[in-house]
């Protein structure tokens, strides 16, 4: 049996959604440590930011919503590299030199936006503040670890699985009627970039769940997670990725 097929943990899908909530108070609690520092930036859908402050190194806090780092490497195309959810953080110096990147809102989104230098002012006076970044940056390494690990060594309905069941944690909601509706917020070439696949492969996968029962699209951006087990089951990094939504509930 995988880690993934564990009936006990993947029922304890339903009790780490919401997961995008929990983070709030200490956002609130940093955002009033840093003071007029900090800079609300508010982003509508497919709104870039650049990842400076006047040419000098930014920390941006994720406060709403769902964005995206992009990244291009001098000759090529630009690559999706990660998502980013309430609670993330992302500093300029985490695109490699030589790389152009930008953060775009994939949903209306709010950020805290701030020179590094100031925040790293704030973390020395401030333990919280210190203990919230580093905290953040664990739990996205360990994302980008399971990431890695996924487009190496996962098969296309794995891959898919794992992407579904991590929106689920972060955005998701849970319905009356049962499952949990959560957001879509990437279109289909954009999935199939971030998964390393071929956009009909990620199509006809995507038919598969949804003619099994386990997922339904109610409306574009929108989705109902009809079988936690069921889908957890298909992915190995389920146990992790439930872990880690357990953690950012503590």
């Amino acid at each position: 049996m995988t880690a993934g097929a564990n009936p006990k943990r993947a029922s304890r899908v339903r009790a780490a959604v919401p997961a995008a909530e929990p983070e709030s108070e200490r956002l609130a609690a940093v955002q009033a440590s840093l003071g007029s520092q900090a800079v609300a930036v508010r982003m509508r859908r497919g709104q870039h930011v650049a990842l400076t402050v006047e040419g000098a190194d930014a920390l941006f806090i994720v406060r709403a919503g769902t964005l995206t780092l992009n990244v291009t490497m001098p000759g090529t195309s630009r690559q999706l590299a990660a998502l980013l959810f309430p609670g993330d953080v992302l500093r300029s110096g985490f695109v490699p030199p030589q790389v152009e990147g930008s953060l775009v809102a994939a949903t209306a989104s709010e950020l805290l936006r701030l020179r590094w230098a100031a925040f790293a002012e704030a973390m020395a006076r401030d333990h919280a503040v210190a203990s919230f970044y580093h905290e953040a940056v664990d739990r996205q390494m360990a994302r980008r670890a399971i990431h890695a690990a996924m487009l190496g060594r996962f098969d296309c309905q794995q891959k898919v699985a794992t992407f579904l069941l991590e929106l689920a944690l972060r955005t998701g909601t849970p319905l009356p009627g049962g499952g949990v509706g959560f957001d879509t917020p990437l279109s289909r070439s954009e999935v199939a970039d971030y998964l390393g696949l071929n956009a009909d492969t990620l199509s006809r996968t995507m038919s598969r769940l949804r003619s099994s029962g386990v997922l339904n699209h109610t409306e574009r951006s929108r989705a109902v997670l009809r079988d936690f087990n069921a889908l957890a089951a298909m992915s190995p990094a389920s146990a992790a990725l439930i872990a880690l939504a357990e953690d950012n509930l503590a």
